[in-house]
């Protein structure tokens, strides 16, 4: 599999490694196949260990390969509003990692659209909001994993949607919501683009 080094820590021997299939996984120094010490935005190939989790085996990619990442974003590119939401639920419960702008609003607006529908169903078959409060427990969990990426993506932690607890508290949540990518690699992975 392919990544990227997110960060390597000469004291304590560890590292981590954004990956393809959109995890982040540890690596133990003993694990670098290289003569060259291990460094941040390095691309590299390596392999699993399915008992602990963990990358092993890992090697440089040659520079001149393109990166995941830049491939990875250049197909999002031509998402559409159905791809976004095909992501978000195939990423139901994963609450690590980053989710750009687009990603998220997209969700949300496909969550509001159906929410509306189900809505004027119920409606018309006087279902006493059975077929909304269907729609709404479905997507929970899928909308709280994409808001924690997307806060993820501006540097802040996902607990921030604790917020929407409060009522003052909504408006500075849209605003982290909203808020421009951090351009900078973080704790959560690679930049969402």
């Amino acid at each position: 599999m392919k990544g990227t080094i997110l960060d390597f820590s000469i004291q304590s021997g560890t590292g981590e490694i954004a990956a393809e299939d959109g995890h982040c996984y540890e690596f133990q120094g003993k694990q670098w196949r290289e003569k060259t010490m291990p460094e941040k935005g390095m691309h590299v190939d390596f392999s699993i260990e399915s008992t602990i989790g963990q990358a092993i085996d890992v090697y440089l990619v040659q520079r001149d390969e393109p990166s995941f990442l830049s491939k990875h974003h250049a197909v999002e590119e031509n998402y559409n509003l159905i791809d976004w939401t095909k992501k978000c639920f195939q990423n139901y419960t994963n609450f690590r990692g980053r989710a750009c702008r687009k990603e998220f609003w997209l969700f949300y607006l496909t969550i509001m659209i159906v929410s509306i529908c189900t809505q004027t169903i119920d409606a018309k078959v006087d279902s006493n909001g059975l077929f909304n409060i269907l729609w709404n427990i479905m997507t929970l969990i899928p909308l709280l994993s994409a808001g924690a990426r997307r806060l993820h993506d501006t540097g802040r932690s996902g607990w921030w949607q604790l917020l929407i607890l409060t009522l003052i508290g909504i408006i500075p949540l849209i605003i982290f919501l909203a808020s421009e990518t951090k351009p900078e690699n973080n704790k959560w992975g690679v930049p969402a683009k």
